[in-house]
């Protein structure tokens, strides 16, 4: 790959993924919403990285370009927090501008466009996810990524678009500052707090951010299209066992509060993820560790609230 267009890449994992592209010496335009929106970006190769404003006469400029696009990568999505995932008008637009998208990177002559999917769209599995099967979301947004799926790969068979569709797993690391469970525990834990839980009983599978958008470079430099894609770590344990691992690392000696909140099924659902083909086609392992990840996550978080 040489040169790759990106939408979300204000976002957490889109950000990272600009990181992971750029450090290695792959130019990258992303699609932003403001001029000035990377002024702040660090990196060592951070002059890779072009932002073009939707709709300004660059981004039309583009359709007359003579440089050749890899892969699109589309990760821009809104309403992804809690109070905003059932949201449907928001969802519902979320599928428009998919596909707005995906006409966009026809014209511009991309060669590849990868969609970002989610655990979400199989949110009753009760073992390991196979992403062929049928999608069970618990709410509009799963629903919302469900459908953008195929509505998108329809479109992409019609346009003659090579399409991956690909399935993150639980990502966390530094940066991510939404309240999911991984930043709960331990900013609670760093304050002192004790944070509570359901029974934690599912079986988990968190993938640290950096590994995340190293599957996804893989994907656009040797996925097979058409293909569906899980990315995960390939190693799963009931959440209660990654919770504990936080609580060691930050202190031993602090409370956690598993089973203080009511379980909401009596069916106890997992959320991991298949690689296997992810890594048959593209050679993906992961190299870097939980316990690695987390700790790094860590320090990100306790220099945050050291320095208020």
């Amino acid at each position: 790959m040489q040169r790759v267009v990106v939408t979300g890449g204000t976002g957490f994992i889109g950000s990272w993924l600009i990181r992971e592209l750029t450090d290695r010496d792959i130019e990258v335009v992303a699609l932003v919403r403001a001029p000035g929106t990377f002024d702040k970006m660090t990196g060592e190769n951070i002059q890779l990285l072009h932002s073009v404003v939707y709709d300004s006469a660059e981004y039309e400029a583009l359709k007359q370009s003579n440089k050749k696009i890899d892969v699109f990568y589309h990760l821009a999505w809104a309403g992804v927090s809690s109070e905003l995932k059932n949201e449907c008008d928001i969802q519902l637009d979320n599928i428009r501008f998919s596909l707005q998208m995906l006409d966009y990177a026809k014209e511009i002559n991309a060669e590849r466009f990868i969609g970002i999917g989610t655990v979400a769209e199989y949110a009753f599995c009760e073992s390991i996810m196979d992403v062929n099967a049928r999608q069970t979301p618990s709410d509009m947004y799963g629903a919302a990524k469900t459908a953008a799926h195929y509505m998108l790969e329809t479109r992409a068979r019609m346009l003659q678009m090579p399409f991956n569709w690909t399935v993150i797993p639980s990502t966390f690391g530094e940066g991510r500052k939404d309240n999911n469970i991984i930043t709960y525990t331990i900013t609670s834990l760093l304050r002192g707090r004790k944070p509570s839980y359901g029974s934690l009983q599912q079986m988990w599978d968190f993938l640290y951010v950096r590994e995340v958008v190293r599957a996804l470079y893989m994907i656009g430099d040797k996925g097979v299209a058409s293909k569906c894609y899980g990315i995960g770590s390939g190693v799963f344990k009931p959440l209660k066992e990654y919770i504990m691992i936080i609580r060691d690392m930050v202190n031993p000696k602090l409370e956690l509060g598993i089973g203080d909140i009511p379980a909401y099924s009596e069916k106890v659902f997992s959320s991991c993820v298949s690689i296997y083909d992810l890594t048959k086609d593209t050679g993906f392992v992961p190299q870097i560790s939980f316990e690695e990840g987390i700790s790094k996550t860590i320090q990100y978080w306790s220099a945050k609230i050291k320095n208020g």
